[in-house]
């Protein structure tokens, strides 16, 4: 466990310092993080044995991450990126895997299927995460998220490991439990709203009230559970413990990433949704 906190306490900082620097730092360590998970998932993928497409996953998950940073870039080159849409990426991508796939003789299927997933969840949710942080006051908005999310499975964890009793899913991930599940989404609920009332102390304003802070957290927590869920459907259906190691206590770049890409990818659309 002292191992756990401590990688937490220190990775935590490093990871927030591009962040808060913003433009093409918070790109380049986002897409290092979406690499790094594109790379574990195409591997837990070979452990399946699906096959998927490597090369062509890996260019298409980094394609998707940094189209946000067209906004970033000077006169021509911007002009240039901004005829390329998303939706551009996603289809090119689609086709130029389905073609590779026809030329596979064993289950081309699979090849298609987890190469596909791969870009879309790899790929696709960090490019959210990375519009969340480039869209006006992404910074307020990304940090909503990262302290959410990380008072969420802090709060879960050492609850579920003091007093958990019930567990919550043990199919999927044996350790969880009702009681540390519920203390999350309360801490995330306290915490969404915490961080309205000390934004003033930040070098910004709250662009929401605390009412609406709570229940970006409640919800954040929620999904953040799910994040987490879909990484251990994955490895149990693997047969593995960790996506990897880099991360000693944590496991592997997937097994943090997991809650992140929901909850940042919710608080995007959110924004989007009531922007105006």
């Amino acid at each position: 466990m002292n191992q756990r906190i401590f990688v937490g306490l220190i990775s935590l900082p490093i990871a927030l310092i591009p962040v808060w620097l913003g433009g093409l730092w918070s790109a380049a360590l986002l897409l290092g993080i979406a690499m790094i998970g594109g790379h574990e998932f195409y591997s837990l993928m070979r452990k399946g044995n699906f096959r998927p497409a490597y090369p062509l996953g890996m260019l298409w998950i980094m394609l998707l991450v940094i189209h946000p940073v067209r906004t970033l870039l000077p006169g021509a080159l911007s002009t240039i990126f901004e005829a390329v849409t998303s939706n551009t990426i996603l289809i090119l991508g689609l086709i130029a895997t389905l073609i590779y796939a026809l030329f596979q003789t064993e289950q081309p299927l699979f090849t298609w299927f987890s190469t596909t997933i791969g870009a879309l969840y790899i790929g696709l949710l960090s490019h959210q995460m990375l519009s969340l942080r480039l869209i006006e006051n992404g910074l307020w908005w990304l940090l909503l998220g990262v302290f959410v999310t990380w008072a969420n499975d802090s709060a879960a964890y050492f609850t579920g490991v003091s007093i958990g009793r019930y567990k919550l899913w043990p199919r999927l991930s044996p350790k969880k439990t009702w009681e540390g599940t519920i203390a999350g989404w309360l801490v995330a609920a306290f915490v969404g709203a915490l961080f309205v009332f000390i934004t003033p102390v930040l070098p910004f304003a709250a662009p929401i009230s605390p009412l609406q802070g709570a229940l970006l957290g409640f919800v954040g927590g929620i999904l953040a559970l799910f994040g987490d869920l879909s990484i251990s459907m994955l490895k149990r259906q693997i047969g593995v413990k960790d996506s990897g190691n880099i991360f000693p206590g944590h496991g592997g770049m997937l097994d943090r990433l997991d809650s992140p890409l929901f909850v940042l990818s919710f608080l995007y659309q959110y924004v989007l949704l009531t922007a105006g």
